[in-house]
């Protein structure tokens, strides 16, 4: 059947790779980071230097011009010794610039999303273990020689999240900045469980008649039954060897 091994080989491997993404693929959902607070009095780099100013200010004033800031959050696998390097194997989010030193948010505007949120998706079965790196960034005007784009303060978070409507609090706080923000997990519409893989939509047609629970259990819809919902519960006395029905509470 195969003239060249060699081809013969990929195509099984794709195969097998198919199948597996059938089985893992069928999930979906987000890793949703909410920014409160960011405090950097000084207006200072990580280095001690200032923002906007070239070296350290004797007098720890670094003026009037402040920081530029802007968020690079990037979500990899859980590792014991953390990684700054190398992919975000999860996820990768960098913002605009959106604030000074200092600033805060106040949850929602109308008509927006909410002010600070940092939103990064997956389409695999979520894993529960990962590793959090928020770096806080100056984009500077080049008064820094070549550099535009400079380290204020990162924060490491490692741990386990399940998914879920709750926010977990973080605070980051060093000598140079503060950082406070939350974070979560939730499973997009229709998937449910601790790793976002359940599938359950909702459905009344054909194909079955039933809602879903908040685990992504079926449950069939009045007058239905079965497996997948599919077989409807005739009139009451109607014979199970010579009455039949397609509707619920019919008997031919």
């Amino acid at each position: 059947m195969w003239d060249n091994p060699g081809k013969a080989h990929r195509f099984f491997i794709l195969c097998f790779l198919l199948t597996v993404c059938t089985k893992v693929c069928q999930s979906s959902g987000y890793f949703e980071l909410q920014l409160i607070s960011v405090e950097n009095p000084r207006g200072q780099l990580l280095n001690g230097d200032c923002c906007d100013s070239e070296g350290r200010q004797a007098d720890g004033n670094c003026g009037l011009d402040e920081c530029d800031t802007y968020f690079r959050v990037c979500l990899k696998e859980y590792q014991q010794e953390v990684k700054i390097g190398g992919p975000c194997t999860y996820g990768l989010e960098i913002t605009k610039v959106i604030g000074g030193n200092t600033f805060q948010f106040r949850g929602s505007q109308k008509g927006s999303h909410d002010t600070g949120k940092i939103v990064i998706p997956f389409q695999f079965s979520w894993p529960q273990d990962y590793t959090l790196i928020v770096e806080a960034w100056d984009k500077d005007n080049g008064t820094h020689g070549s550099d535009d784009e400079l380290l204020i303060e990162r924060s490491i978070y490692k741990g386990k999240i399940n998914p879920g409507e709750g926010k977990q609090p973080v605070e980051h706080r060093s000598f140079i900045a503060t950082i406070k923000y939350t974070m979560r997990v939730r499973c997009d519409e229709h998937y449910y469980g601790m790793r976002c893989n359940n599938v359950c939509r909702p459905r009344d047609d054909y194909f079955g008649h039933y809602v879903c629970d908040h685990f992504g259990k079926r449950h069939c819809i009045e007058g239905w039954e079965g497996e997948d919902c599919k077989t409807a519960i005739c009139k009451q006395g109607c014979s199970s060897l010579h009455g039949t029905c397609s509707t619920p509470g019919e008997c031919k």
